[in-house]
């Protein structure tokens, strides 16, 4: 294999840059042709026909430069509106007159008879999405949505880990094969199975069109190896053309083709519902076999494999981007996974300069060196890789009754959700609780001043509280009412989802959906949970502590004259404001107030596990926020008694409130471990700005410290910004010039300029440890 020289690599590197630029219209097509041909037949196979459609007929991509070829099938090209593509989330567009969808059927590829078959579906969209399924929405669930104290769908679309060292291992002719051996052993006559030969039945279509992708490919290389003139560039064509013959349909041999099996078998998923969130598990794992196989048969070198994963991670660059890959942490029978896999993944990382949403798994016995080259990769800026415990995460996951084994084996979905890799449904967000929301409710007896609706439970008059306990116990009464309904919205959503959506190709590679012949919508995973997200916990502690200080210890203000306060959100009495914004704040190692955010976070999670999913899963606790802290949820949340204002943000996940966090780096740490973060089997979530004076002198080796200290501390999760205010500021003002600046902003990075005013500022507004 010809090395990876700096020219070609730049030139990758602005390609990728650029964005993709892909046909626009096939994947649309296929899904219209699958609807009609299939329309008495059920969704499951009317789904599957429309990926085996794409599959088969998705113009091959074989691009100049590259050695890992192929695309994702759909259209994506900038300032092109790609709803198009997948009809199935935007059946809008069907219904009548159908002026929006012929607005953008011209901007496609399609020729006119192709736009024509598109155009046939006006009028029929439940062809995309079924028959609608719901059980109605009961007006306490109606009133909580309304107010945004949680919201939510129960669905699994995207957000997966399949997989995928299965299909490097069998193959997809072995998945068929699979399949095939299930469906001869089901007898057609008996009624019992009749759902389970639909679904096998869709199996089937899907794997055969994957088994597919890579000989079309080679044909393709070959075509364009007989055109060449380029004696190199036509040599590594016919090496392409090699690998596609072989996988992904049968099992890979070498690193070239578990890479290329790798990629295409990501490109179908992403094809089924998107690329947002469907990550690639622990990759290190899945290739370091096909590594030591090469090296020990010499095939490959170091550097051979290095260029190998920079064409892969060029290939999965997105500006913004949760494709996930985790490296490290545990093996299965409790050995350190550490491996040389893992070095090259950091290192193309690091060599590429660009931003991959890339995580590190630690526990008490990781690699120093690990440690070490991953902070070196992280001061160079824009958030990664982002660091998860397996001290905390793996306890967190066998108490949900997963096996050890499997449980140190987990991987990390999109920004920070949890998942047993190829073995479950883990409906990742499948709703989210606005604890702030909550209190504010308990504090006004249930009444919404947003609204003016009673929206929860009466929990009591605040002016009759006698302790900061008791109105933490009011608080807790409404979260329990709550999360009654936020359990109801995500089973309704799931059987919703079974009713209208399967996913027949994550369902192939989820292990015992093929065994059970059924979908992995329809509970065919080995575990089928749903993860919920708590947000606002550091809100509720400092509200409480403030309360604690202010009206019960101090004495300063009373109950009523608070809630008075609240309600005109704090106008004319910024004297009050101070007083409460004086009061000891979560983030400074003050044991008082960690106390609250401890008892915050651990009520949602046992209240959570007190509840079951539909086919008998538990609810997985999320303590993180995505961006909702700012919008819906603080954008809706009035005044508390924290200090902060009506509207504002809430804090992220379970980073201190931005700017309160005044004692230092090693003082948030300490507040963090107080938090019960081996409960959050779906994970916990903390942002830690610092300044890139930080790393000066020895602040690497200080840094490697502060690491290891917080995995020996339980913190479960932790990501980490190396930037100043200042450039951000820059930044902010001068998009043009600070373009590039990257930072961290929810569970995911990308570019300061992309993103809004309202999330910059909380950004900016963030504590910038120095020390």
């Amino acid at each position: 294999m010809i090395g990876l020289s700096a020219e070609r690599l730049e030139r990758l590197r602005e390609r990728a840059l650029a964005g993709p630029d892909t046909p626009v219209g096939w994947r649309c097509l296929a899904y219209c042709r699958a609807a009609l041909e299939h329309a008495g037949d059920p969704i499951i196979l009317r789904r599957a026909a429309g990926l085996a459609g794409t599959i088969l007929n998705f113009p091959p991509s074989v691009v100049d430069d590259e050695l890992i070829v192929g695309s994702h099938m759909f259209g994506e090209r900038p300032g092109v509106d790609g709803s198009l593509e997948f009809p199935e989330f935007a059946s809008y567009l069907f219904e009548p007159p159908g002026d929006r969808l012929r607005e953008l059927l011209s901007g496609t590829d399609l020729g006119e008879a192709q736009r024509q078959t598109v155009l046939e579906l006006i009028g029929r969209p439940s062809l995309f999405t079924g028959e609608p399924w719901s059980p109605g929405q009961p007006d306490e669930v109606r009133l909580a949505l309304e107010a945004t104290v949680f919201m939510g769908g129960g669905w699994c679309t995207n957000h997966s880990v399949r997989d995928y060292a299965k299909v490097l291992r069998v193959g997809f002719e072995g998945i068929v094969a699979e399949i095939d051996a299930r469906r001869s052993a089901l007898a057609c006559d008996d009624p019992d199975r009749l759902e389970e030969l639909t679904f096998l039945r869709s199996a089937s279509t899907v794997a055969h069109a994957a088994a597919g992708i890579g000989r079309r490919h080679a044909v393709g290389a070959r075509a364009l190896a007989r055109r060449c003139n380029d004696a190199d560039r036509r040599a590594e064509l016919r090496a392409i053309a090699k690998a596609c013959d072989r996988v992904p349909a049968r099992p890979a041999r070498t690193l070239r083709e578990a890479v290329q099996a790798l990629w295409f078998a990501h490109t179908i998923t992403c094809c089924e519902d998107h690329i947002n969130a469907n990550s690639i598990g622990r990759i290190d794992q899945i290739l370091e076999p096909y590594y030591q196989a090469d090296l020990a048969a010499g095939r490959i070198t170091r550097e051979a494999a290095l260029d190998l994963i920079t064409y892969l991670w060029l290939k999965l660059y997105r500006d913004y981007d949760v494709q996930q890959a985790v490296l490290g942490g545990l093996r299965p029978d409790g050995g350190d996974a550490t491996n040389e896999v893992t070095y090259l993944c950091l290192e193309a990382t690091q060599r590429l300069g660009l931003v991959r949403c890339l995580s590190v798994r630690l526990h008490r016995r990781a690699p120093r060196e690990l440690v070490e080259r991953a902070t070196d990769l992280l001061s160079d800026g824009g958030g990664i890789p982002f660091f998860f415990n397996d001290e905390a995460i793996i306890p967190a996951l066998t108490d949900k009754g997963i096996p050890l084994e499997e449980a140190r084996d987990y991987a990390v979905i999109g920004c920070v959700e949890i998942t047993i890799p190829g073995r479950a449904n883990p409906h990742a967000v499948s709703h989210n609780m606005n604890l702030a929301k909550c209190l504010e409710l308990a504090l006004h007896n249930g009444w919404d001043p947003r609204t003016g609706a009673q929206v929860g439970p009466e929990t009591g008059l605040l002016a009759e509280f006698p302790s900061a306990g008791a109105v933490f116990e009011a608080y807790a009464r409404q979260v329990e009412h709550f999360a009654r309904c936020g359990v109801f919205v995500s089973n309704a959503g799931q059987l919703q989802q079974q009713h209208s959506a399967p996913l027949p190709y994550l369902s192939i590679l989820t292990e015992d959906c093929i065994a059970r012949g059924r979908d992995v919508t329809s509970g065919g995973a080995r575990y089928n949970y749903h993860s919920c997200s708590a947000i606002g916990i550091p809100n509720v502690a400092d509200s409480l502590a403030a309360m604690e200080t202010v009206v019960f210890s101090d004495r300063k203000l009373t109950l009523e004259a608070l809630r008075q306060l609240l309600l005109v959100n704090f106008d004319g009495a910024e004297a009050e404001r101070k007083l409460l914004l004086r009061a000891p704040k979560y983030g400074n190692d003050v044991e008082e107030v960690d106390r609250w955010a401890g008892a915050v976070a651990e009520h949602y999670c046992r209240t959570m596990s007190a509840h079951r999913t539909h086919y008998g899963g538990s609810f997985h606790a999320h303590l993180f926020s995505f961006v909702w802290h700012v919008d819906p949820f603080g954008r809706t949340t009035g005044a508390l008694p924290d200090g902060r204002r009506a509207g504002d943000p809430l804090a992220y996940s379970l980073s201190p409130t931005q700017g309160r966090d005044e004692k230092g780096v090693t003082a948030l740490m300490r507040s963090l471990a107080r938090i019960p973060h081996h409960l959050a089997a779906g994970s916990s979530s903390a942002i830690i700005e610092l300044s890139p004076r930080f790393f000066e002198g020895d602040g690497k080796r200080k840094f490697v410290s502060l690491l290891e200290g917080a995995v020996d501390l339980g913190i479960g999760q932790m990501q980490f910004n190396v930037v100043t205010a200042e450039r951000l500021v820059q930044a902010q003002e001068d998009p043009e010039r600070y373009g590039n600046v990257v930072v961290r902003v929810s569970g995911f990075s990308q570019r300061f300029a992309s993103i809004g005013k309202d999330l910059q500022d909380h950004i900016i507004a963030r504590t910038k440890h120095e020390a």
